[in-house]
């Protein structure tokens, strides 16, 4: 039974690869208890992200998603938004939840930087969706690239330094960080916003994270790590499984 789980599972992470989350809820849907699907994971997923979930994705909308769906649902009526609190996942509710500034379960008092908001949602620059198991066989380690912000139009280089499941890059000079500050703000969080990269004449559709880790490899340029870049397909390190933020942002980038 298990290895049946695991199967339907492994198959839906596929799906998700393909489709943005509110794509999976068919308008006018809901999903509520004993709903199964690739929707399903998705919501675990990203429930889980936001700090209302513990346990692994698995597909079936049970008790203890309905109980995380109603903690998520509460701190946006807490926070004055006219919501039912029933466990629930309607349009609107689907939509809360994916937001790049979806609420997270309360820290007691913890600060998390989140970044600066944009100040619009209208994007004046889109590019191509390019899967990832493509460019990683294209992109050279050691080139710079020319990445552009999808919200502002702003530019800086970042050095692709490797990477199995995504793009792994850094900088390539103390004045392309402070470019990389001025869209993901002063001091390092962790926003992710959709960007483009040039990439031979053509701008591809990917989303930055902005908080650097792991081991630097381009010397004197501001930042000790480096930073990720997903595009289609890309992956985490947490099990292989696709990031939903970040997934949506290449989506957005793409204009779609």
């Amino acid at each position: 039974m298990k290895r049946v789980i695991a199967v339907i599972i492994a198959l839906t992470v596929l799906l998700l690869c393909v489709e943005p989350p509110q794509r999976a809820l068919a308008s006018g849907g809901v999903l509520d208890k004993n709903s199964t699907g690739a929707a399903v994971v998705r919501v675990q997923m990203r429930l889980r992200e936001l700090g209302f979930l513990n346990f692994k994705p698995t597909g079936s909308y049970k008790s203890m998603t309905v109980s995380a769906v109603k903690a998520f649902q509460t701190a946006y009526r807490e926070a004055g938004y006219e919501m039912q609190a029933d466990g629930r996942i309607n349009a609107e509710c689907m939509e809360l939840l994916f937001k790049y500034d979806a609420k997270r379960v309360s820290l007691g008092g913890v600060s998390i930087p989140s970044g600066p908001k944009h100040g619009s949602s209208t994007l004046v620059k889109t590019g191509e969706i390019v899967p990832w198991a493509t460019l990683k066989g294209q992109m050279t380690p050691g080139r710079t690239y020319v990445i552009t912000d999808c919200y502002t139009g702003s530019t800086f280089e970042l050095v692709y330094t490797g990477g199995e499941n995504h793009a792994e890059m850094e900088p390539a000079s103390k004045d392309a960080l402070e470019g990389f500050k001025a869209i993901c703000g002063p001091e390092y969080n962790y926003l992710k916003r959709p960007v483009l990269v040039r990439m031979d004449g053509r701008d591809v559709a990917a989303s930055v994270q902005c908080w650097p880790h792991g081991a630097s490899t381009v010397p004197d340029n501001g930042m000790d790590g480096h930073v990720c870049l997903f595009f289609d397909g890309s992956t985490s390190h947490v099990g292989n499984l696709p990031d939903v933020e970040h997934t949506e942002n290449v989506y957005r980038a793409a204009g779609q």
